[in-house]
């Protein structure tokens, strides 16, 4: 079938379904749904309209971003619903351009867009729940019949890779055992006065989502964002939102459980008859497709998953000579204080197995941070320590009952609940990390999705941003993976500049130039901003010259303030002025005559050499040898040897390359290089060849 056949199908298809789900009865007092997808094959509604995270279906895709064995998956159709709250002003004769739908290779476009607060983008996705929830729970009334997931069956299927011997039966939940004979008296909820000893650990290898939910359940307004089924309802329909690479995504499943033969949950129990831990787990373990899926992981991970925020993490390792557990102490304090979530892990510092046996405390395993409390001197600073499997026997000499009393006051959790009180240099010892999130209720949000570029000559999406006044602020750009167990093994990055002098003077970051470059699927920067105009660019160079088919990624803008959003496509070049003008701000400089040489820290997770000719009447020509390159992606190589030669003219600067990083099986990256300068009149072609008619990367810029 042609592309256009497909095409006409998808649209056809589309139409028909999204006619009939307006045919369904709902509360007209609900405001409409904004943005958001649903996918009809697994039941997952998602913000992304792309492409379906869970069944990997492929929705409105263009057929050059398929594999061929994959062009069969375009039939798919989902529901698209009109975003009320974006306004569209689309140049170069894109004006029906769909939200999601632009090529990379387009002409530019210019899209606008305000953030929301996280009530308020929790309440529009309740607001598209309520028409999926309201259609299934009547088509199970029409047939007299609970829901049932056929996505998510209660099989082995969904049980995934693993040994669960404990499981021999899968039991609606009105049909599982009480935990107790008080909770016998109660009746089922989702949740009533939620804390953390009603997390409790099951069979299942997931104490770093387990943890999160335990921190998650000490504010409840925070399960009200996850949880958008409120009631339990006789159907057993139910649909919980998880924040999956960087979107809000709205899960469906039943109430069907693995249970044992004594009919008790296998997984997380439903402490005092409250079903929110088990939904949470079961709409993680569909997410990423078995309850097996989910073992192993940290406690950022978790926490992002639940939240949608980014986390600060903190190395505590006492080998590491830059280490300050004075300033490690403060931090945690202030967090605690804030009220904010926050977790830790044991192991990975060179204490044994058979140390940890003797204290009680669980090696490798993640735990929450209820609080921390200091006295009148340093030696008297404590840490509250929660772990999810619910109980400990955790004791220490310096934890004296008279101390005790006092911290009973800060925070009263008992032993009885997994919670226990360690002192800090104990703290330090046993535990390696600390994720802190940076989730704020109050926040506005933009989370955005795009791919990063196939080529130095394509356009990069560029996002424009106003901030009326000064303003906390965390940009994140978050890759997107399909497989929780796969890490990215690429770095990404993203410039951050002031754009207060490009429209009068073509001129961007005079004031601020911010380079974030990490390998891994998830970068952030978060700092406070004056009030002005910015442009942010996320890039991955790792994908040029290539054939990796996921260049997916998420923006997310977190502000203080409501801030409008422009994205517009823009050449090639300009993603290299922003970054210039970081490189001219933070970078190494080597002066030589009529010459400077730039090249970007080694913290970064790439190398840029940028190079300046300050000569008014002579070329600069400039070669670089490279002697040794692993493990790294070159901007303009796809192979070695990595040496270029090019001619810059008078009063002209140049990114001559980017090398980003890569990891293979935890293998170190390195590159050394030499380089020669001279100036000449005569010009000379640069090799490899830079496109300066398609705007390459690598044309020389104007100084």
């Amino acid at each position: 079938m042609s592309q256009s056949s497909v095409s006409k199908a998808l649209v056809s298809s589309i139409s028909s379904l999204a006619a009939s789900l307006f045919n369904i009865s709902a509360d007209p007092s609900l405001p409409s749904i904004i943005d958001q997808w649903w996918c009809p094959i697994c039941s997952i509604e998602t913000e992304d309209g792309h492409l379906c995270e869970m069944c990997q279906q492929v929705i409105l895709q263009s057929a050059e971003d398929l594999p061929n064995d994959d062009q069969s998956k375009l039939n798919v159709s989902c529901y698209e619903y009109t975003p009320n709250y974006e306004i569209k002003n689309v140049e170069g004769g894109a004006s029906d351009q769909r939200k999601h739908g632009l090529k990379n290779d387009e002409k530019p476009g210019l899209k606008t867009l305000m953030s929301l607060t996280v009530r308020d983008r929790r309440h529009k996705h309740e607001s598209g729940a309520e028409i999926i929830f309201q259609r299934i729970i009547k088509q199970c009334r029409q047939k007299k019949q609970p829901f049932v997931d056929k996505h998510f069956p209660p099989s082995t299927r969904s049980l995934g890779a693993g040994s669960f011997e404990h499981c021999t039966q899968w039991l609606r939940i009105s049909d599982v055992a009480p935990l107790s004979s008080d909770d016998l008296k109660l009746s089922w909820t989702i949740f009533s006065s939620p804390k953390p000893s009603d997390i409790q650990q099951g069979a299942l290898g997931n104490c770093w989502l387990i943890a999160a939910l335990a921190l998650i359940s000490e504010q409840s307004n925070l399960l009200e964002h996850i949880l958008l089924t409120k009631t339990v309802n006789n159907e057993g329909v139910y649909l919980v939102r998880i924040c999956h690479n960087g979107l809000w995504k709205t899960i469906i499943i039943d109430d069907c459980f693995p249970c044992t033969r004594h009919k008790s949950l296998v997984f997380t129990q439903a402490k005092r008859r409250q079903l929110y831990a088990p939904l949470i787990e079961k709409a993680c373990a569909k997410l990423f497709g078995s309850y097996g899926a989910l073992k192993g992981g940290n406690m950022r991970e978790g926490l992002q998953l639940l939240t949608g925020a980014p986390c600060d993490y903190i190395d505590i390792n006492q080998s590491n000579a830059t280490f300050d557990s004075n300033a490690v102490w403060f931090q945690l304090l202030s967090a605690c204080e804030a009220k904010l979530l926050i977790g830790t892990s044991s192991g990975g510092n060179g204490v044994s197995s058979a140390e940890y046996a003797r204290v009680h405390i669980h090696k490798d395993h993640a735990f929450s941070v209820l609080a921390a409390h200091g006295f009148d001197n340093a030696s008297a600073r404590f840490v509250l320590v929660r772990d999810p499997h619910s109980h400990s026997n955790y004791r220490e000499a310096a934890v004296t009952e008279s101390f005790l009393k006092r911290l009973r006051v800060i925070n009263h959790a008992s032993h009885s609940t997994g919670a226990f009180w360690i002192s800090w240099d104990r703290f330090l010892r046993y535990f390696s990390s600390i994720a802190i999130s940076t989730y704020n209720r109050d926040d506005f949000d933009i989370r955005e999705q795009y791919k990063f570029t196939r080529s130095s000559t394509e356009y990069v999406m560029t996002y424009y941003f106003h901030l009326s006044r000064q303003s906390s602020i965390t940009i994140s750009v978050i890759h997107h993976r399909h497989d929780r167990k796969t890490r990215s093994s690429h770095a990404q990055s993203f410039v951050l500049c002031d754009a207060d002098e490009l429209v009068s003077k073509g001129i961007v970051g005079k004031r601020k130039s911010v380079l974030i470059s990490k390998q891994g699927e998830h970068i952030y920067w978060t700092g406070s901003l004056r009030a002005g105009n910015y442009v942010l660019i996320p890039f991955s160079t790792s994908f040029w010259k290539n054939s990796k088919p996921n260049r997916d990624f998420t923006v997310v803008i977190q502000s203080s303030v409501q801030l409008e959003l422009n994205m517009e496509k823009k050449k090639a070049t300009f993603l290299a002025d922003c970054l210039i003008s970081a490189a001219l701000k933070d970078a190494k400089m080597k002066q030589t005559k009529d010459a400077i040489v730039y090249t970007t820290s080694g913290k970064l997770g790439l190398k840029m050499l940028v190079v300046e000719n300050q000569s008014d009447q002579y070329n600069l020509i400039f070669d670089v040898d490279v002697q040794l390159a692993k493990n790294v992606h070159h901007s303009r190589h796809s192979s070695l040897p990595y040496n270029t030669h090019d001619c810059i003219p008078p009063r002209h600067r140049q990114i001559i390359f980017i090398t980003e990083w890569t990891d293979k099986h935890g293998e170190s990256a390195c590159l050394n290089y030499s380089y020669s300068s001279s100036h000449d009149k005569r010009t000379s072609d640069s090799r490899p060849p830079i496109d300066i008619f398609q705007h390459d990367f690598h044309s020389p810029r104007r100084s």
